[in-house]
């Protein structure tokens, strides 16, 4: 039994998700862990990139990716049956006490990492969102399209 970190997030549309917190962050986590009191600190309030729909089971193509706000993370036992089917964040985040400071281009160029351009698009638009409150309907109806799509080919590849 290892321990793992599961945040709760918030997508720029309004939905919220948990997942697991990407293998190489935690690491990190655990030290804060079994170092600090407010060890939570450093994701709350983080802007994290995370998977909006099912990885295909050969992996070829990435699903779409959003970049999310944390709302809260806790540690857990990695066999607590909760988490066995959660999807794990990418490690690119930002802690609120650099994203709230920094620019939005600084925000979006580290989170953009080398995504398609159409999840760049929708994470660009993400930061936007979390910076100043910018809607982009349409930005968020191609990747709601984007899900669909990788949802329906999930299913096909599952039968």
């Amino acid at each position: 039994m290892a321990t793992v970190f599961e945040v709760h997030v918030k997508l720029s549309w309004g939905p919220e998700k948990d997942y697991l917190v990407a293998n190489d962050v935690e690491p990190g986590l655990a030290h804060r862990l079994a170092t600090r009191e407010n060890w939570q600190e450093v994701m709350i309030d983080a802007l994290i990139n995370v998977p909006v729909a099912p990885y295909l089971p050969d992996n070829a193509v990435l699903p779409p990716m959003a970049t999310a706000k944390v709302i809260s993370v806790r540690a857990v036992d990695d066999s607590d049956p909760a988490v066995a089917d959660l999807q794990r964040t990418r490690s690119q985040f930002i802690m609120a006490a650099v994203w709230q400071k920094q620019d939005e281009d600084a925000d979006y160029n580290y989170l953009r990492h080398d995504y398609v351009p159409e999840t760049q698009e929708q994470i660009k638009a993400d930061v936007a969102y979390w910076k100043n409150g910018t809607q982009t309907p349409a930005v968020v109806a191609k990747t709601k399209a984007r899900i669909a799509k990788q949802e329906q080919e999930y299913a096909a590849a599952k039968k």
